[in-house]
Parts: C-alpha cells; structure tokens; sequence
C-alpha cells in the first residue's frame, strides 16, 4: 500500500491514463483483472471493515459487475448501496440516508461498467505475492481523489476477489477483507436498488 501511495503522489501532476507504461507481463495481469471483474455473475462474501476511524464493522458482501452492497451487521444494521454512479447509505439507528457521489470516491474506480482500466483511470501498481494478485488505480486527470486496491487471491491462474483497500481525497483510509466468498451466485437486480428515504 505505500508503494502505491507513493505512486499516487507521484502522479498528482500527471494526466496519463491507463496502463501502457507497465511491463507487459503486468499489462497482462491488468487484462485478466478486467475480464474477471467484468465476467463476475454474482459474488457474496463476508466481510470485516476497518475505516478511518479505527473502528470495525462487519456483515455481508454481494457484488455483480457496476453495483456493490453491503449490509452491515456489527456494530448495528445499516445498508449501502453503490452504482450508477451514486453511493446511498441507510443507517436506521439514526434514520439517516446519506448519498454520495461515486465520481470522486474510490469505489466509482470499482463501479463502472464494463471495467477498463485505461483512459480516465489510471494503473498505478500491479504486485504479485503468495498465491495473490493486486491492482492499485486512480483517476487519471485528478489522482488525489483517491487510490483504490483491489485484492485478488490466485490459484493456478484463476482469480478471486479477497479485499478491497483505498484512501479518498481527504486521505481517510478503509480496508475490507472478504471471506467466504461464493462466486456464481444468482442476484436478483432488486438487491442493488437503493433504499428510499
């Protein structure tokens, strides 16, 4: 992740999008990391967030290509919706539906779709580690909106997604470590509808 921070700061200057400037062996990677993304039929897992406040929260994952829910269990019931360019969180315990704008979130990196990892986003880290692949991307025209690393488990060639890490505009910084995860899960499209308010 320093790394990768270290190459967001690097490019706050620069315009470049894409991915051109990687070895071609992480060119590659980059295309096999959009054609998972992009091919995903319907993805649940567990999960365990840590946010910018130290604190902890957990409850369950579901995800399909351009849209992201998560529905929180600990430390109380909340939902959060993401797609179409708009992130939606409902918390009951204070009756507050909070929307937000995915253009300058990092989760927008994650929601467009299909996913192309050239152009208006930049690729700024492709590592390799035990039996794990990762990508870290920004926007090309504005990198300090924010870093995103999206985490991958790898068993002979075949990818999986674990964990999600970014850091947006204000520097605040969350993590979210999958587990359990199911791929080739049937989601009803009313699943990512946002809550009303």
């Amino acid at each position: 992740m320093k790394r990768a921070l270290l190459a967001l700061l690097l490019l706050s200057g620069c315009a470049t999008g894409g991915y051109g400037h990687l070895p071609a062996a992480e060119q590659d990677d980059v295309h096999r990391i959009e054609a998972y993304l992009n091919g995903v039929q319907g993805l649940q897992a567990a999960f365990l967030q840590h946010g910018p406040d130290a604190g902890e929260s957990a409850g369950r994952f579901s995800y399909i290509p351009g849209h992201l829910r998560l529905d929180y269990v600990a430390p109380h019931p909340m939902e959060l919706v993401a797609g179409d360019g708009h992130l939606v969180l409902d918390d009951p315990a204070t009756g507050a539906v909070t929307h937000l704008s995915l253009r300058h979130n990092p989760l927008g990196l994650l929601l467009k779709y299909p996913i192309r990892f050239d152009g208006d986003v930049q690729v700024t880290d492709v590592r390799h580690g035990d039996g794990s692949l990762q990508i870290s991307v920004a926007q090309a025209d504005n990198p300090s909106q924010g870093l995103l690393t999206i985490q991958f488990s790898e068993v002979n060639g075949q990818l999986g997604l674990i964990g999600l890490q970014g850091v947006d505009a204000r520097q605040h910084h969350f993590v979210v470590e999958l587990s359990a995860v199911q791929q080739g899960v049937a989601i009803a499209p009313s699943v990512f509808t946002p809550p009303a308010e």
